[in-house]
């Protein structure tokens, strides 16, 4: 019965990929939006998407635009908000082996 699922899984995977593979864009002309748009769209995606429940006119990400250059700006201004949470602190305890006592050392 593992093997049926297994094979149905790989089988429906490989059909949605070869399904997405004929999916076509439409490419942005000179005036789309471009890297400095899709800057300022990041940073405003938080605010854009809480409003986009209300509003049928608001979306939070530009289309049709530029390309790679819009969406590398839009990833740029939407790490402002989520960037900070990469900080790791590491803690280290040592133990003397004769007298057991523990010694703590902290990094950050």
């Amino acid at each position: 019965m593992k093997t049926r699922n297994l094979v149905l899984f790989a089988a429906s995977a490989i059909l949605l990929i070869a399904l997405s593979a004929c999916a076509q864009r439409p490419m942005g002309t000179t005036g789309d939006p471009a890297f400095l748009r899709g800057l300022i769209d990041g940073l405003l995606a938080p605010i854009t998407f809480v409003l986009s429940w209300f509003s049928s006119t608001i979306r939070m990400y530009a289309f049709p635009n530029i390309g790679r250059l819009y969406d590398f700006g839009f990833l740029i201004g939407l790490s402002v908000w989520g960037g900070g949470g990469s900080h790791v602190v590491t803690r280290y305890i040592y133990v003397d082996r004769r007298s057991g006592r523990r010694f703590e050392e902290v990094d950050d």
